[in-house]
């Protein structure tokens, strides 16, 4: 260490390393240890261990004993700055180590970690860098450092992202209030030359603007004086006007009579706030507060009252004289009453109007509130929509795909259910880049299962059908994989009449329920071309197979999100299908699959979370006047019409389908109340889909708005038709149920 301390480079801090920041910390040695010309040493190491370094050193000539003499010694040099560069806890990790480069790797292996770790680690990253967005309660200097971190992190694990990326990356995620200079940026600059420190720049110089635009309509709020209406002179009110005789006679009686004024207090919050806090109230009629320490100059003879927002009446324990430090000096507010038991400071509009003081039209420092609300609208419709994406739900949005989707903004909150339901391997390679060109010209079809918990209805497969010009979609509940074939002919029969189009190719694996003598009997009677994947290579048929997984993970989301059980597995992918018809795809341009197969654009305003519990209106013939208005439900998925949903109602293990229903999509379902297997549905026999009284029952609840469904007695379940003009399969209701009577009885 002599050696290093005696160098031109002495000066370099050897940084000490406890186990955290593993990244900065190598990158810093690593610079030390080439300053010192030992970094090769450590990267490649030596050959062979001390003795026979030694030994060797003994048989060579004397220039080459020399030059290994010299090699030993740098190489000490190197495992000494990196022993006196850990902490002592950290340095019987490399206590045997004799060789600089076994000490480096030990500490590498175990703080970096070996190729699958840094993968993971670097995809958590690359998911950190994506959900990040400046905070309207945070500088721009905290954010650019948060953000510069996560790049700098990405940077050590082997990624480094496009200087034309981490540009648009500044530009997007920053607080609306930046909306101005960013848009200048994108139309003044080209973003693929533009530098990043010329937008961080650009940047700092717009936020000190912001800065001192806010100080400054801080400071003018307590010393513009305001124009009066009657004279048209500044510096008092109409009230105050001294032309105005009888402006000044109603002062004067209001002054007598102040004794028994009886004051209003608009705000009133049960959650007691900082006393430093103030609020502005244009519903409060004097400035108020319940901190004696805040006032001076207090007068104790007052008999006024104040009534709270609660309609409690308070009085008033005195009035004084408020002062406020500001740059320009401490200001003073006049006339503040004293209200024990308030629960916020409070400045009254009208009041400081009085006073000379008058509102002005600012720009707001930060609108937590705002955001708030703008936030929780976006996590609510990411979850409505079946955990879509930001890009496809601002797409949709933007396009003016659906109807019924209000604007939202970008958020960096991070969902738990996609975590939970979406984390996967690398994808696919693209499909072929030949599509079909008009509705059923080819369908991609295949079986996702078995699961190992049996849906409500007792199935563990699930069969796709995907239209390839429209990637329009149909999902059938299969118990087995037999019922293929069955599937097919109901599939057939129904598209091919409601588009009016035949359908001329079928895309699948080569499984046995596709390949058997009655399925290629079918195909080869009605002209349909068969295309079979090749033994053991899914990624041929990858229209369904992405299908199927976007599927599965959208209903693993929406299971984990609200803790569903496992047996609502087919609810869940029954409503994801539903919902991916309604979602922008990359293989379509500014219309959704519903669009492209029906010509109309879908509406969504009717969506909800999945799971979600809610109330249904109990019809008033099925109920007394003393008995309850409504029923607590699950919602499990969407019904016969846009506005009816199809709920589970665990007390009497049934679904239902109803659109009088009130959803509390914050809350879910408290599912330690039952076990998963009380809440499986029992099949019914044909003596009770047969009962003359029950039908009669089902009749009463559907004129209501209510229709009971029972659970299938059959193996497959069939489809539906929905409101807008598609086939959906509706999990729970087979062929059976389908004989209730939809027509109004004579």
């Amino acid at each position: 260490m002599s050696h290093v301390a005696g160098s031109s480079t002495s000066e370099l801090r050897t940084p000490v390393f406890n186990g955290e920041n593993y990244e900065f910390w190598s990158i810093r040695m690593k610079t030390i240890l080439k300053s010192h010309g030992l970094w090769d040493l450590v990267e490649h190491g030596c050959n062979g261990s001390d003795s026979k370094k030694e030994k060797e050193i003994e048989e060579t000539k004397v220039a080459e004993k020399s030059a290994m003499a010299e090699l030993l010694m740098k190489d000490a040099r190197a495992l000494g700055l990196i022993q006196s560069a850990i902490s002592d806890q950290l340095f019987p990790r490399i206590v045997n180590e004799e060789t600089s480069k076994g000490a480096w790797d030990i500490l590498k292996l175990e703080f970096r970690g070996d190729k699958q770790v840094r993968n993971v680690k670097l995809q958590g990253l690359r998911r950190e860098f994506e959900y990040t967005r400046m905070k309207d309660s945070e500088s721009l200097s905290i954010y650019l450092a948060r953000l510069f971190d996560i790049l700098n992190h990405m940077k050590s694990y082997g990624e480094e992202l496009s200087r034309e990326r981490v540009v648009q990356k500044l530009l997007f995620s920053l607080p609306k209030s930046y909306d101005s200079i960013c848009s200048v940026i994108e139309h003044s600059k080209d973003l693929e030359t533009l530098e990043i420190q010329e937008v961080v720049a650009s940047l700092k110089s717009f936020e000190l603007r912001l800065d001192r635009h806010n100080e400054n309509s801080t400071e003018r709020a307590f010393t513009r004086k305001p124009k009066c209406k009657g004279c048209g002179k500044f510096g008092h009110m109409l009230r105050e006007c001294h032309g105005n005789k009888n402006i000044q006679k109603l002062n004067y009686a209001n002054q007598v009579e102040e004794t028994g004024i009886l004051f209003y207090a608009c705000n009133a919050v049960t959650d007691v706030k900082e006393n430093h806090s103030w609020y502005i109230d244009n519903g409060c009629s004097n400035h108020m507060t319940c901190d004696e320490s805040l006032l001076v100059n207090i007068q104790r003879n007052l008999t006024s009252k104040v009534k709270m927002g609660t309609g409690e009446i308070v009085p008033v324990a005195g009035k004084g004289t408020l002062v406020i430090r500001t740059k320009l000096g401490k200001k003073h507010i006049q006339e503040v009453m004293l209200v024990p038991g308030l629960e916020e400071n409070l400045l009254s509009v009208g009041q400081m109007m009085e006073h000379g003081c008058f509102p002005l039209t600012m720009m707001p420092a930060s609108d937590l509130a705002l955001k708030a609300s703008v936030t929780h609208c976006l996590q609510t419709w990411h979850k409505r929509l079946g955990h879509l994406n930001e890009r496809s739900i601002k797409l949709l949005a933007d396009q003016g795909m659906v109807h019924g989707l209000p604007h939202l903004e970008q958020t960096s909150a991070v969902c738990e259910g996609c975590m939970l339901g979406k984390q996967h391997r690398d994808s696919f390679p693209l499909e072929s880049t030949w599509r079909a060109s008009s509705l059923l010209e080819l369908v991609h079809t295949d079986i996702s299962g078995p699961m190992k918990t049996e849906s409500i209805s007792g199935n563990r497969y699930f069969l796709l059908f995907t239209d390839d010009c429209t990637r329009m979609s149909w999902v059938y509940f299969i118990r087995n994989k037999s019922s293929a074939l069955e599937c097919f002919k109901k599939f057939k029969a129904m598209t091919e009449l409601q588009s009016g189009h035949k359908i001329k190719g079928l895309r699948s694996d080569r499984g046995g329920e596709f390949l058997s003598n009655d399925f290629n009997k079918l195909c080869d009677e009605f002209g349909i071309q068969r295309q079979l994947t090749i033994a053991y290579s899914p990624q041929q048929n990858g229209v369904a197979e992405r299908k199927n997984r976007t599927v599965v993970e959208m209903a693993k989301s929406m299971l984990h999100e609200k803790g569903m059980t496992y047996d609502f597995w087919a609810e869940a992918v029954n409503t994801a299908v539903y919902l991916l018809n309604r979602c922008p795809t990359k293989s379509l341009k500014k219309v959704t699959p519903f669009e492209a197969y029906t010509g109309r654009k879908p509406g969504i305003a009717h969506l909800k979370i999945f799971g979600s519990p809610c109330h249904v209106l109990i019809p008033s013939a099925l109920r007394h006047k003393l008995e309850e208005n409504s029923h607590k439900c699950i919602f499990v998925g969407y019904g016969l019409c846009e506005k009816g949903y199809r709920l589970f109602d665990p007390s009497t293990r049934k679904v239902i389908l109803s659109k009088d229903v009130q959803f509390d999509e914050n809350g879910s379902w408290k599912w330690e109340n039952a076990s998963a297997g009380e809440m499986t549905v029992p099949v019914p026999t044909e003596n009770q889909h047969c009962n003359p009284s029950q039908s009669l029952d089902t009749q009463m609840q559907m004129d209501e708005g209510i229709t009971q469904q029972d659970e299938p007695s059959q193996s497959l379940d069939t489809p539906i038709q929905m409101d807008e003009g598609f086939t959906l399969q509706d999990e729970g209701i087979s062929e059976s149920s389908q004989a209730i009577d939809h027509t109004p009885k004579k």
